[in-house]
């Protein structure tokens, strides 16, 4: 499974600059054939979730359930007890390391 993984928060952009990025790197993605990206967007100083953080995975599970996404898991929900996880990450092996840590900060997307 071709893997890569992006940078959203990356220079501390604004909120509407990063999902223009996402989006257009979303479709890149695709049309490069690849099927695993891990998303990093960060949580927000905060502690409970930053503007970029909260948009990019409204708009991921948006696209998850219009069917333009096979699937999206948060970083926190990417856990040895999370089914739809543990098959993801045996299709792709660079998300083992993910498995052992909680990263609110991720997000994991099968394209």
């Amino acid at each position: 499974m071709k893997y890569t993984e992006i940078n959203i928060k990356q220079g501390m952009p604004m909120v509407a600059d990063a999902m223009r990025y996402l989006q257009a790197a979303i479709t890149k993605l695709k049309k490069d054939k690849y099927e695993c990206v891990l998303i990093i967007h960060g949580y927000g100083s905060t502690g409970k979730g930053g503007a970029i953080c909260e948009k990019a995975r409204q708009w991921l599970k948006a696209q998850e359930r219009n069917g333009k996404m096979k699937a999206v898991i948060f970083g926190e929900d990417f856990t040895l007890f999370n089914f739809k996880a543990l098959e993801f990450k045996n299709k792709c092996r660079e998300l083992e390391k993910l498995m052992s840590v909680c990263n609110n900060g991720v997000t994991v997307v099968e394209l």
